[in-house]
This record gives C-alpha cells, sequence and structure tokens, in this order.
C-alpha cells in the first residue's frame, strides 16, 4: 500500500511538472486588426505682389530744344509669387490720357505706333513740336509676355509665338484702360518673378514748362 501511495504521488508530481511545463512553454497566440486614419488640411491658392518704389525717368529733358532720338528712361519692376496652379495675369494702366503731364496745358502726349494698339518694334522718336511717353514689357520668363510683345527679332511686334527682344516693343499708354502684359501659366517658385516695365520719355522742340513731370501707374494681377 506504501508503495503504490508512493507510485501515485510520484505520478501526480510527473503531472504536475507536465501541466506547469505546458503553461511554459505554451505559444504565445494572439489576434490583432489593424486600421489607418487620414489627416488633411486643405491649402488654398494665394498671389501677392511687391510693389516696387517710385523712379524718375533720366537724364532731364530740356524745356525748349527737347531730346529728340536720345529718349530719358526709367523702369519700374513687381515681384510676383503666386502658388496657383494655372498662374497668373497682369496688366497696367495709367491714370489718365497724356500720362507724364504737369498740367493740363503742359504734357507729353502718348507714345503714338505706326499702327493702332501694335508695338513699334523700334521707339520711333516724335515729330516736331510733339513729346510723347511709352513703355514695353521685360518679363522675368519670356515666354510669360502675352503676344503682343512678341518681336520677330527683326522690324515687327504682335508675332504669334515670336520671341522677346530685350528694349524693343513700343506702345502707347490706353487712357485709364488695363492693358494685358503678362499671362504666366503655371505657379511661380517661392522667390516669384520679377515683372518689368520700362519707360521712355522724347521731345522735340515741343515747349514744355519747367516743373516735375509724372505718371500714374497701376499693375493688377489676378489667379488664372
Amino acid at each position: 500500500m506504501k508503495n503504490m501511495k508512493k507510485s501515485v504521488g510520484v505520478i501526480l508530481s510527473i503531472f504536475l511538472i507536465i501541466c506547469l511545463g505546458y503553461i511554459f512553454f505554451e505559444p504565445t497566440i494572439s489576434k490583432a486588426i489593424g486600421d489607418t486614419a487620414e489627416v488633411s488640411q486643405e491649402v488654398t491658392e494665394e498671389i501677392t505682389i511687391d510693389a516696387p518704389l517710385d523712379t524718375s525717368l533720366t537724364p532731364s529733358i530740356p524745356g525748349v530744344t527737347g531730346n529728340p532720338g536720345s529718349p530719358s528712361t526709367a523702369s519700374l519692376t513687381w515681384n510676383v509669387i503666386t502658388s496657383n496652379a494655372t498662374g497668373f495675369n497682369m496688366k497696367i494702366k495709367a491714370s489718365q490720357a497724356n500720362a507724364l503731364f504737369l498740367d493740363g496745358t503742359y504734357f507729353f502726349s502718348d507714345y503714338s505706333p505706326q499702327t493702332t494698339n501694335v508695338p513699334d518694334y523700334s521707339w520711333t522718336s516724335p515729330g516736331t513740336a510733339t513729346a510723347e511717353f511709352g513703355f514695353t514689357v521685360e518679363p522675368a520668363t519670356d515666354g510669360d509676355v502675352v503676344q503682343t510683345f512678341l518681336d520677330n527679332a527683326s522690324d515687327a511686334c504682335n508675332i504669334e509665338s515670336g520671341s522677346q527682344t530685350a528694349g524693343k516693343c513700343w506702345l502707347n499708354f490706353n487712357g485709364a484702360t488695363d492693358i494685358n502684359i503678362i499671362n504666366r501659366s503655371i505657379r511661380t517658385t517661392q522667390t516669384g518673378e520679377d515683372e518689368t516695365v520700362k519707360f521712355r520719355a522724347d521731345s522735340k522742340t515741343k515747349f514744355l514748362k519747367e516743373g516735375n513731370y509724372k505718371a500714374t501707374i497701376t499693375t493688377t494681377i489676378s489667379s488664372n
């Protein structure tokens, strides 16, 4: 009987060891379910323009003899930045007809191109007793200027698929009417595009009263 109890005890001990071993070495079984979520933030298109400081045409023009064939010059540059994928449009206008003026009697007439609304490839000096003021456009990226200011690199402007030659294609302001000058079809970089407008004033023996003649120029930009 004593041996039987001993055997039973041994068996129970072995069984207990086996159970504890199973619990200890039992493979870990786990189940996991994954899920994802998205966080979004809308960023809208934006456009900014950095206005230039005022400028003066140089050199000064004698009030009697003028400066025929040697026009005074100046330029203004606007920096435009936009995140809009389709770019921007830029227009320019003067505050009035005969934009560069001292008063109602003394002024520079708006430049007179040979063909209405078509720039002259080269600046043409005004006739006797006449003074004129005009402009041209030089964009940061040649392909952004509108067709009006594209040329054939020889003698004509308003050329479809033409080039953009510095110092060419001179046009008049049209009173307070907006004139398209830039049409960019893609966004800019973060540093933007420098769009330059150059001006000329030329007088041939027109009597001009001494004083500071001024033109107020406004540019407007909008997203395409």
